[in-house]
């Protein structure tokens, strides 16, 4: 036989479980969402760089540069593709900058372009770009053109760590997540 009080106590230890897992579903809904956001972007910046033609003379470092002595206009139209596209990954103020890295990915204009957001988040001590987007030019006519795009996704709800006494946290469900894109090969167009 129940008594009257039973049903309350139940109540209270289930409610509390049945909104975590509703509030887990939709997290998981939301991160699945930015995963295939970041395929589609990255697919999309892959076609819109393949349809470009580079010159010979497009060694500047200046993404703003736009001349035919400018940036490299395939991973120019790779990163308009992510800056038309920014507002479906929830960063409206996204402004990109162009990372050197330097002789040993090739020489402009067939090389290794990283081009990164100068908005930063702080993961595991370190800055970290929101956003990256790598365009490989190294030879287009053979191998293709190469994007791929990294996103720093931010759990909404979650992120759980368990304190230990004496060393770092194990982290349950981590506060921080990289989401990456697969490599995307497309082969010139023009």
């Amino acid at each position: 036989m129940k008594r009257p009080a039973q049903n309350l106590i139940e109540f209270v230890f289930i409610i509390p479980l049945l909104i975590v897992i509703l509030f887990g579903i939709l997290e998981f809904a939301m991160f699945y969402r930015n995963v295939n956001v970041v395929e589609d972007i990255a697919t999309e910046a892959a076609v819109a760089a393949s349809r470009k033609l580079v010159l010979d003379t497009m060694t500047s470092n200046n993404i703003a540069d736009t001349s035919n002595t400018g940036f490299n206009k395939a991973a120019k139209a790779a990163s308009d593709v992510v800056m038309k596209r920014k507002g479906s990954l929830s960063i409206p103020t996204l402004t990109l900058a162009y990372n050197d890295l330097g002789t040993g990915f090739g020489a402009r204009p067939y090389a290794l372009y990283e081009i990164v957001s100068t908005e930063t988040r702080l993961i595991d001590g370190v800055a970290t770009p929101i956003l990256t987007l790598v365009v490989d030019y190294r030879s287009p006519t053979e191998d293709g053109i190469m994007v791929q795009l990294i996103y720093q996704y931010q759990t909404l709800l979650f992120g759980f760590q368990l304190p230990v006494f004496g060393s770092e946290p194990i982290v349950l469900i981590p506060r921080d997540i990289p989401i990456s894109s697969t490599r995307i090969k497309q082969y010139v167009l023009y």
